[in-house]
C-alpha cells in the first residue's frame, strides 16, 4: 500500500469519526490539517455519503449535508437512531419521573444528548437547564442502575434470589428467598415483583428496589410454564400504587370533571352506564391501592360494589372526619 493510500484511509476514517460523534466538518480546517485541497475533502465526504447510501440501499438521499449557519458539514439528524425531538422527550420523562439519583440522572441525560449532532445539542441543554439544575432526587438517594440490570437478568434466567429487605413495618432487615417475576416502575420507584420461594398460590409481592439492602443470585432455577408467566402489562392495568392484594371487581359511580382521567388511570375500567354526565364504572383491580385512589377523588364518586369495599370507604371517611373535630 502506498503512502498516498495510507493517508487517504486515515483521512476518511478521521472524517467518519467526526461525523458519527456529531462533530461538524469544516473543509478548510481539514484540508490544512491533512495538507490536501478542499476539493479532496469534498470527494472524501461524497465517498462517506455513498457508504451510508449503500447501507440503507437508498441512492436518492444525502446523508451528509451542509449547515449554512454553522458553516460545516454534518451527518443528517434523520440518519440517527433517535432524533433531537425524540431524545428531548425521553430526557423530559426521565426528569419528571425522578426515578434515579442526581448523579445517575445526569449521566444518562448527558449520554443521550451526545447522540445528537453537536450543532443541535445546545437546544436540548438550554430547554432542560433549569429543570436539571433544580432536580430533586428522592430521599433514598440510591444508585439503582446496576441493581436494575442484575435483577433483570435473574428474572430472565428464572433464578432464585436471596435478599435482605428494609421493610418499613419492621425495625430490622428481613431475609427473603424469592422467585423474581418482573421489574416495574410506578410513582417514583422501581419494584421487583416476586413470589416467595416455592409459594403455592399466585399472590404477587412488590419489593421496592431502593429498600433491598443485600442481593444474591443463587444457582438454583425455578420453573414457570409459559402460560403462567408474569405479564407486566396486565399486572400494571390492575394495580394502584403497587399495593398487593387479591384480584377483585369494583363498581362505582363517578361525576367528576374528567372521565378520561379515570379511564386512563384504571386501564381495565369500563363504562356500564351514563346519564347526565354521571357514569357507572366497573374495573378489575388488585389490592387496597384502589381504595387510596378512590379517596383521592373526593366527593366526586360513590363506591357501589363490593359491599366490603363500600363499608371500608364509609369507615375511613368517618375516621377522617374525626381527625378534624375539635
Amino acid at each position: 500500500m502506498t503512502i498516498t493510500n495510507q493517508n487517504k484511509i486515515h483521512r476518511i476514517l478521521r472524517i467518519y469519526e467526526k461525523l458519527i460523534t456529531g462533530d461538524g466538518i469544516i473543509r478548510k480546517e481539514l484540508a490544512d490539517y491533512f495538507e490536501v485541497s478542499k476539493k479532496t475533502i469534498k470527494r472524501d465526504l461524497k465517498e462517506i455519503d455513498r457508504y451510508f447510501q449503500e447501507l440503507d440501499n437508498n441512492y436518492h438521499k444525502d446523508y451528509i449535508s451542509y449547515d449554512y449557519q454553522n458553516k460545516a458539514y454534518f451527518l443528517n439528524d434523520t440518519k440517527l437512531d433517535l432524533t433531537q425531538k425524540e431524545i428531548l422527550a425521553i430526557v423530559k420523562v426521565i426528569l419528571e419521573s425522578r426515578a434515579f439519583c442526581k448523579s445517575e440522572t445526569k449521566k444518562i441525560i448527558n449520554k443521550l444528548i451526545t447522540k445528537v449532532p453537536l450543532n443541535l445539542q445546545n437546544d436540548i441543554k438550554e430547554i432542560i437547564a433549569n429543570e436539571l439544575y433544580h432536580y430533586s432526587e428522592l430521599e433514598h438517594q440510591s444508585k439503582l442502575l446496576d441493581l436494575i440490570w442484575n435483577i433483570s437478568l435473574a428474572v430472565k434466567e428464572n433464578r432464585v434470589i436471596k435478599i435482605k429487605y428494609n421493610s418499613l413495618s419492621k425495625d430490622n432487615l428481613v431475609e427473603r428467598k424469592i422467585e423474581p417475576m418482573g421489574l416495574m416502575f410506578s410513582e417514583y420507584y422501581f419494584y421487583l415483583i416476586a413470589h416467595h420461594y416455592e409459594q403455592k398460590d399466585d399472590f404477587k409481592i412488590p419489593y421496592r428496589l431502593d429498600r433491598i439492602d443485600e442481593f444474591q443470585v443463587s444457582t438454583e432455577h425455578y420453573k414457570v410454564n409459559y402460560t403462567d408467566r408474569f405479564q407486566e402489562g396486565e399486572f400494571r392495568k390492575r394495580i394502584q400504587f403497587m399495593y398487593p392484594g387479591k384480584l377483585m371487581k369494583i363498581k362505582f359511580k363517578f361525576w367528576g370533571d374528567s372521565i378520561e382521567a379515570v379511564l386512563d388511570r384504571l386501564s381495565t375500567a369500563k363504562i356500564l352506564d351514563e346519564k347526565d354526565r354521571k357514569y357507572i364504572i366497573e374495573a378489575e383491580v388488585f389490592g387496597k391501592g384502589i381504595k387510596m385512589w378512590l379517596l383521592s377523588q373526593g366527593d366526586n364518586l360513590e363506591v357501589l360494589e363490593p359491599e366490603k369495599v363500600r363499608e371500608e370507604m364509609n369507615q375511613t371517611i368517618k375516621n377522617m372526619i374525626g381527625h378534624y373535630k375539635n
